[in-house]
């Protein structure tokens, strides 16, 4: 498989196990999202050894604010001020994806960063 390949390959993995977290968070099933959690690290990991951060960074325009705010927090580190501004957006959306955007903020605030 190319390299470019690869990394498309990866950012759509990333994408999908983004939606698969949120779906299982919103069925308040733990073990199902701490999977998926395990998979987004392991997609994370293997974009950052690939070089394919500025593919991931796309997805921060996303039109699906779940994708869009995964991204935000595990590339947090690559492109804070992209991923502040994109989570901000987020934050006023209804429910617990908003929810979740505004903890990311505050927690970001506070020099607290950890996805």
């Amino acid at each position: 498989m190319q390299h470019h390949e690869k990394v498309k390959k990866l950012v759509g993995w990333f994408a999908k196990a983004a939606s698969r977290h949120a779906e299982a968070m919103e069925a308040m099933a733990e073990e199902v999202a701490a999977a998926e959690v395990a998979d987004l690290d392991r997609f994370y990991r293997a974009l950052q050894r690939e070089g394919g951060m500025a593919e991931l960074l796309l997805l921060l325009e996303d039109p699906d604010p779940v994708v869009a705010g995964m991204v935000a927090v595990y590339a947090m580190p690559e492109a804070p001020e992209r991923c502040v501004a994109r989570l901000t957006l987020i934050a006023g959306e209804p429910g617990l994806i908003g929810f979740r955007a505004q903890a990311a903020l505050e927690r970001c605030e506070r020099g607290e960063w950890e996805k």
